[in-house]
């Protein structure tokens, strides 16, 4: 009979638990702009890293295919290549970030519910773009992983290099595309309780900065 309370006792706590966790207070005005900066700003910022990376992929790549070794050069080429894509798309990621925050800004100014209605379709697609990202690293390390196997299992320096060179540049842009893709679920949810009605108590955010080494507001990334 006790067993039986304390179960039914667990039970209800947890319940009730639970239905706290999913009632969320409403997001104001102020707060959910806060949330956008800091969203964009911590995208762009990711960027400016995946820039980096990639830019440093293709420097040690570019050194890697000039040795007169096999692996070295197994191991180059797809450092080069990857290294380059991921470059160029950081690149113009960057400038996107930049003009959604001026878009979003704008959008929150104009019409608080048409800015929620937008946004949260914007970010439904987001967050299934990073499915396919994430699928897509994945695959190249697994893939990566197994074609090194095989060198080292046929003792071909050529697809050692290879397949180590494809998994070491896609895990690094597979653990930055888990950590945006929980950000954006933080955000997108943030949208999910912005109530345009809500009067924002607090002092007017200041105005956009100008300067591209504008990050984010509240710390986020």
């Amino acid at each position: 009979m006790k067993l039986r309370v304390l179960a039914f006792s667990i039970t209800l706590l947890a319940s009730i638990a639970a239905r706290a966790e999913d009632v969320r207070p409403p997001v104001s005005k102020h707060d959910v702009t806060l949330d956008m900066r800091s969203y964009y700003g911590g995208e762009r910022a990711s960027a400016y890293i995946i820039m980096v990376l990639g830019a440093l992929s293709v420097g040690g790549g570019v050194a890697l295919v000039t040795r007169d070794s096999d692996f070295a050069r197994g191991f180059g080429w797809p450092l080069i290549g990857l290294g380059a894509l991921e470059a160029l798309g950081a690149i113009f990621y960057a400038f996107q970030c930049g003009a959604e925050i001026r878009h979003y800004q704008e959008a929150i100014d104009r019409d608080g519910v048409a800015f929620k209605h937008e946004e949260l379709e914007h970010m439904h697609g987001t967050s299934s773009r990073f499915v396919f990202y994430r699928l897509t690293e994945l695959g190249l390390v697994l893939g990566g992983a197994g074609v090194a196997i095989f060198g080292f299992a046929s003792d071909q320096d050529v697809w050692k290099g290879i397949g180590l060179g494809v998994a070491s540049i896609a895990l690094p842009f597979l653990v930055i595309d888990s950590i945006n893709n929980a950000r954006a679920t933080r955000y997108q949810e943030h949208v999910r309780d912005f109530d345009p009605a809500i009067a924002s108590t607090r002092p007017s955010l200041p105005p956009l900065a100008g300067s591209p080494l504008f990050l984010s507001y509240g710390g986020r990334f």
